[in-house]
């Protein structure tokens, strides 16, 4: 569910939150522009992303409008009143529940949830026809994630203003990486992330000062933003400027991340700003101008970006020079008793751009660095055994199939990584590619057997690690993906599969994992299905837990 709250009251806003947190619906909530012309514009285009219900102080004006363009998209309404004269007003203007302050928020889930049934029934089937039809058009105008316009809708304005100053600045900003998101978390999460990042733009464009200026994506389900505003005169004040407004915006839209998804989600996100200023020339098209000017701009953030990968192998050659990485140690606990059962060491570059570990291997890779960088980090995750782990505890490890192509690897010697209890170390199997060999690689792994250690198939249920890979390798742990357990608890074809997987890991001797846990709700529902044992950040303390950077001898 998706509630769209507009209100300046701070008691009805505090009641929004809280029905919204218990009724688990997702919450934008907006405050009007005192002052502005078009101070109700952020609520209208938010209507665009279409809400299933929105909640509003009433105000006559505001009124009218509101249900027109709900009844048109099948929002419900309610309206917060401030009397019992409003209450009649916003009922004979169409609101579908209405409710007299101060409320609390038993009530507003209350008028929300009967709001919503009384929408779904005005529907009559000439007016879906129709509805059907406008929206049909306004998706080709107007991103449902952001309410932005599209360009094609702005190509008018952007002409006006470079008509009227004769000069305009284009700013193209590209995020970059959520592909990779959407391969480690599964496309709920990516979706989850772009209505964050795209709630983020629009509060930092509402908030920022940025003059006569217009945002905008280049189209429907578009992940990068055009940016219509005039700079200041002068190549250094208008540079300034850029520099000024990316950086503010790149923390802006981080910490909104960091706050609702976590750090290494956020450690994926990449902001790269281009430029292009066009001046008007009476004998050019002024709109292939302004074409050739988003081009340029787009074309700009791509060198940024080309000009950001080097930099990061130079900051990866110095993070392995300087040892510079760090560990955590995220605990797996026993399912049944929360007791915990070892840790899975994870690796971070103590550069921020390298703090995640997708971002950190993934310049490794590019960089052809991949076994420098993974024995750093085994030496690193094998040193804080003794400061992180109780006796008995085990040691999970994060090991790609071509680290096994790696001699040092292979032919490991456990005395001088300091391995006392190699039966305490289980190598996690990580496929970021396709194992193609097994018969060989099933004698690497028979290798490693006879010396103690153990071994878990990472992210069963995504990618590579599939059933056949799980047959293969015959692994002492299978890990369930984040994709598989994430909302567990409401979705029954998840459970079917979890509760499948389990019970022939019982039949071969095999302990499930359940990866991902952040709510009670999902461990509740883990452990009613009987996996072994659980991680995730329901269990997780960031301030512990962590091996600090240590300088290389």
């Amino acid at each position: 569910m998706r509630v769209l709250g507009y209100a300046e009251d701070q008691a009805l806003r505090d009641a929004l939150e809280t029905a919204a947190r218990r009724l688990g619906a997702e919450l934008n909530l907006l405050t009007p522009v005192e002052g502005s012309a078009a101070r109700d514009d952020i609520f209208f285009d938010a209507l665009r992303t279409h809400p299933d219900v929105a909640v509003v102080r009433y105000r006559r004006g505001l009124l009218e409008r509101a249900y027109d363009e709900a009844q048109t998209r099948g929002i419900a309404l309610v309206v917060a009143c401030g009397s019992e004269e409003e209450a009649r007003r916003a009922v004979a203007e169409g609101a579908e529940e209405w409710m007299i302050l101060p409320v609390d928020e038993v009530e507003v889930g209350a008028r929300v949830l009967a709001a919503m049934e009384r929408a779904r029934r005005r529907v009559r089937p000439g007016q879906a026809s129709h509805s059907a039809e406008h929206l049909r058009y306004e998706e080709l105008l107007y991103d449902r994630f952001t309410g932005f316009p599209t360009l094609p809708v702005m190509i008018e304005r952007g002409r006006e203003m470079l008509e009227r100053r004769g000069r305009l600045t284009i700013l193209y900003i590209e995020f970059v990486r959520y592909s990779k998101l959407e391969e480690i978390y599964g496309w709920e999460k990516l979706d989850e992330v772009l209505q964050t990042t795209a709630a983020s733009v629009r509060a930092f464009y509402e908030d920022y000062e940025a003059g006569d200026s217009v945002m905008m994506v280049s189209h429907t389900a578009d992940d990068d933003f055009i940016f219509f505003t005039d700079l200041p005169d002068g190549m250094d004040d208008a540079e300034r400027r850029v520099n000024e407004m990316t950086h503010a915006l790149e923390n802006h839209v981080r910490t909104r991340l960091e706050s609702e998804h976590g750090e290494d989600i956020a450690g994926l996100f990449e902001i790269y700003v281009g430029s292009s200023t066009i001046f008007r020339n009476p004998k050019i098209r002024t709109e292939r101008i302004i074409y050739r000017g988003i081009r340029e701009a787009a074309h700009a953030a791509r060198s940024v970006e080309n000009r950001e990968r080097s930099r990061k192998v130079a900051d990866l050659k110095t993070t392995l020079r300087e040892g510079a990485v760090y560990i955590v140690y995220h605990p797996i606990v026993v399912t049944e008793t929360r007791e915990v059962f070892g840790y899975e060491a994870l690796a971070r570059g103590s550069h921020r751009a390298l703090r995640s570990p997708e971002v950190l291997f993934g310049v490794a890779e590019e960089a052809n660095l991949i076994w420098e960088l993974s024995r750093l980090c085994r030496r690193r995750a094998i040193e804080g055994m003794d400061t992180h782990l109780k006796p008995g505890q085990l040691l999970f490890i994060n090991i790609d199939p071509h680290d096994f192509r790696d001699p040092t690897f292979r032919y490991l010697d456990l005395d001088e990584l300091g391995v006392e209890h190699p039966e305490r170390i289980v190598l996690e199997i990580t496929e970021r590619t396709a194992i193609t060999d097994y018969p060989t690689f099933q004698g690497y792994l028979e290798e490693f057997r006879k010396a103690g250690f153990r071994f878990a198939v990472d992210d069963a249920g995504s990618g590579y690690a599939g059933l056949g890979s799980i047959a293969n390798l015959e692994p002492d742990f299978i890990k369930l993906d984040i994709s598989l357990i994430s909302g567990i608890d409401a979705n029954f074809m998840k459970q079917n599969l979890v509760e499948t997987m389990v019970q022939f890991a019982n039949d071969h001797g095999i302990k499930v994992i359940a990866e991902g846990v952040e709510r009670e709700e999902e461990w509740e529902t883990v452990r009613r299905l009987g996996v072994h044992y659980t991680q995730g950040f329901l269990f997780h303390d960031a301030n512990t837990n962590r091996v600090p950077v240590q300088a290389e001898p």
